[in-house]
């Protein structure tokens, strides 16, 4: 019996797919540096951006924290893993911008109020970070608090609120001094609950300013 000749039977591409292959590996290989170069260049501009936003924002200045990118933006975030970063930004931003300290006047300042309170919320529950989260929770309970002040019938009901958003920032960041101070505050203000006396010509709760204890430590809100 004759044996089979090696490799008689072995199905060989044709001559002229091999260029093809190669052309094609390089292109792959282009694509790909051309990926890494862009997403380089944009690890750059969020940096920048966030700083350079910060700062603007600090000053009191229009800040923006979106940078002009070579990827998508949104892609370009999630891949650097910027966008709860952004997030808690421009929820701390929505919180100011309601003007919490000032008494609720008109409709308006009741759409603000609510939209802060449901963009504080949805960050509060997507944000990886426990600091940022307690942050969070201190600011929620900043407006429970204003809450209190603005509607004297209900002071308890929102000042008990307040107590268990802090409550949980400090749980989540034992070190957030700024809510262990506000928390020993609400406490006060729960146990004083019904027993001020406002001015004659203010409606609403004697509620102290927020950040107003007594701990020697933190700033409030």
């Amino acid at each position: 019996m004759r044996a089979t000749p090696l490799g008689k039977d072995v199905v060989t591409a044709p001559t002229w797919l091999r260029p093809v292959g190669g052309a094609v590996a390089v292109a792959a290989l282009v694509v790909a540096a051309a990926l890494l170069v862009a997403v380089a260049a944009d690890v750059l501009r969020w940096d920048r951006q966030l700083r350079d936003g910060d700062v603007a924002y600090r000053a009191g200045a229009t800040a923006t924290w979106r940078p002009d990118t070579l990827l998508p933006r949104g892609l370009s975030a999630t891949l650097l893993g910027v966008s709860d970063d952004v997030d808690y930004r421009r929820a701390v931003d929505r919180f100011w911008r309601s003007e919490p300290r000032e008494p609720i006047r008109v409709f308006g300042d009741v759409t603000r109020r609510s939209a802060a309170e449901r963009t504080l919320g949805r960050t509060f529950d997507r944000d990886p970070s426990a600091e940022r989260r307690s942050d969070l929770a201190v600011l929620r309970a900043a407006l429970m608090l204003e809450e209190g002040r603005n509607s004297p019938t209900q002071r308890q009901v929102f000042v008990r609120r307040a107590i268990e958003f802090l409550e949980r920032a400090v749980i989540l960041d034992p070190a957030n001094e700024t809510a262990i101070y506000d928390l020993e505050l609400a406490l006060k203000l729960l146990r004083a609950s019904g027993s001020g006396i406002a001015g004659s010509g203010d409606t609403r709760s004697p509620l102290p300013s927020p950040g107003a204890g007594s701990a020697t430590t933190g700033t409030g809100f």
